[in-house]
């Protein structure tokens, strides 16, 4: 079942971020968004599957190859994930990076630990030191975010120069958010609370200082391009499907080296 959210129209909301400047659409919390942990046991997906996320340790680093192989060009130093989850980025890094995350919920924080130094907690609270990493990612984290602009411009702050951050998030403008409106399958998370458009965050990123090096929309080399779900495009009654342009994965370098 998806997310009824009254009086909301992803359309008319999306539109919006052009005429008013804005980085993103601010939507209510469902009634789960304070229970960290339950993002990380048995949920049910917005095709009716149940999913353990804990057992989705070798899907999660095939999706992610991109974005490890970025990663592996990059001289080892000390990288933070944000929103790290049960680890699984930080376990597909190669050790001679010093890996360290930032994590909501106890248990995938304390899954996480055996792959780097982790803490629990909200990142606005964890205590870094500026400009002390070489990398930072936020990846499918900052659209369930109450203050998204504010963590960017701290993740800058914590970047060495020349420094990388790579971004991954929902498109809410995308061409399968505008033919489906409501029915778009990542308004289902009840956490997904800051909505941003590809046109928004590239606005956001430069305006808080990064320079956008490179964009990408996995889907092709995934398991979602397939026979079936493009067939389920042809029927706007029912939830989208997995499609090109519904996440979008931002490679941006920080402060000029």
């Amino acid at each position: 079942m998806m997310r009824d959210i009254p009086g909301f129209e992803l359309r008319k909301a999306m539109a919006s971020l052009y005429r008013s400047g804005e980085y993103f659409i601010r939507i209510p919390p469902g009634p789960d968004e304070n229970a960290d942990d339950t993002y990380w046991t048995e949920v049910v997906d917005p095709d009716g599957n149940v999913r353990d996320r804990f057992a989705e340790r070798d899907q999660y680093v095939e999706n992610i190859r991109p974005e490890l192989e970025f990663i592996s060009t990059l001289v080892p130093g000390r990288v933070l994930d944000i929103g790290c989850g049960p680890g699984w980025l930080l376990s597909a890094i190669a050790p001679t990076w010093e890996r360290h995350g930032v994590e909501l919920s106890a248990a995938a924080a304390e899954h996480a630990s055996q792959y780097g130094s982790i803490f629990n907690g909200p990142f606005e609270a964890a205590d870094f030191e500026p400009e002390s990493f070489n990398l930072i990612v936020m990846y499918h984290v900052i659209e369930h975010l109450p203050e998204p602009v504010a963590a960017l411009g701290r993740a800058l702050a914590l970047l060495r120069p020349g420094g990388h951050l790579v971004l991954g998030t929902p498109d809410f403008d995308s061409g399968c958010a505008r033919r489906f409106g409501n029915q778009y399958r990542m308004l289902h998370d009840p956490t997904h609370i800051s909505l941003f458009s590809n046109e928004s965050m590239h606005r956001c990123l430069r305006d808080v200082g990064f320079r956008i090096d490179h964009v990408d929309y996995p889907y092709f080399e995934t398991q979602w391009f397939n026979r079936s779900d493009l067939l389920r495009m042809l029927d706007v009654e029912g939830v989208s499907p997995p499609f090109y342009g519904n996440f979008m994965t931002f490679y941006c370098t920080g402060h000029a080296s």
